[in-house]
């Protein structure tokens, strides 16, 4: 969950909770176990793994390594003024407008080298270079990385997203998917050292199954959208995708590597047949508002036996 309720999470039934490394902080001091500690235990008394949400493959401009001189704005406009039309022409040509012309912000002359452009989906996201050293100190190296934080507020583990942020990389790599198992293969080793038997648990970019060495170093991989909404928001996707996908994800299936699914739905009918089929599939499944502001009433499997009035 990226906004929670506290008292909801700790009652919640739920095995595994993925939430912001951000809930550890108490009184503006980072690395509080306290927090993370009471949502470790179940209502039941037992214990419940809690994973800190990480993304590798995109900066945030609300992170703590963040620098606001990152970025520049664009002016608001402060004319109406149409674009020049060329003769035969009755709307402007997309590369004349002022709007679209370029984002409203972008990487300034201050930005680290590995920062890039910024999500057009979701604001405050920037796409990285994320093979360079320097943005990947930021997770591995000294007292105050990411890493670091994570382990000290004893999270169990990590929940690693945009690691399918190779698929549209943005540097001159030749390999970039060997280049990002060798990223997840470090934050493993990294946090290992520092934490014997610290969880690591990638979502998405499901081909990396296939490289050698990439399921042993993972404990569990999550997967999004898989029977629906890519590319369309609440449709099911093509029946070639999800089997592309479903092959993939067999590699770690035969080593005994869960696999989490998380669709965005909101209809019951359609989340009991997903949640079926996803169980057929041997799947583990979630379901869950696309914003992940809040616990869908759906995100659990409903009880076996429905408690009745019946005395």
């Amino acid at each position: 969950m990226q906004n929670y309720d506290l008292p909801e999470l700790r009652s919640s039934l739920a095995d595994i909770l993925v939430v912001d490394e951000t809930i550890a902080t108490e009184g503006g001091r980072r690395g509080s176990k306290k927090v993370v500690k009471s949502l470790q235990k179940k209502p039941d008394g037992s214990h419940r793994i809690v994973l800190a949400y990480l993304s590798i493959g995109e900066a945030e401009d609300y992170r703590y390594y963040w620098k606001p001189e990152w970025i520049e704005t664009a002016e608001p406009e402060t004319s109406d003024a149409r674009p020049a039309l060329s003769q035969g022409e009755t709307t402007p040509s997309p590369d004349k407008s002022t709007s679209g012309s370029r984002p409203d912000r972008w990487p300034s002359d201050k930005a680290p080298p590995w920062l890039a452009d910024e999500n057009e989906s979701w604001s405050g996201n920037f796409a990285v270079r994320f093979e360079h050293p320097d943005w990947q100190a930021i997770f591995l190296e000294g007292e105050n990385s990411y890493l670091a934080r994570i382990i000290a507020a004893g999270f169990d583990g990590v929940y690693l997203d945009r690691v399918d942020a190779y698929y549209d990389h943005q540097g001159d790599l030749s390999d970039p998917a060997s280049a990002m198992v060798e990223f997840v293969t470090r934050i493993a080793a990294t946090a290992r050292r520092i934490k014997p038997g610290f969880l690591i648990i990638p979502q998405n970019g499901e081909e990396l199954l296939l490289r050698e060495g990439y399921v042993d170093m993972i404990d569990a991989i999550a997967k999004e959208d898989l029977l629906y909404g890519s590319p369309t928001e609440g449709k099911p996707n093509r029946n070639g995708q999800i089997a592309n996908s479903v092959g993939w994800l067999a590699n770690a299936r035969r080593k005994d590597r869960p696999v989490l699914v998380v669709e965005y739905l909101s209809d019951p009918a359609e989340i009991a047949r997903a949640r079926d089929e996803l169980k057929r599939l041997g799947y583990i499944a979630t379901f869950a508002p696309r914003m992940l502001d809040a616990i869908s009433p759906y995100a659990l499997p409903p009880p076996a036996h429905p408690p009745t009035n019946e005395r």
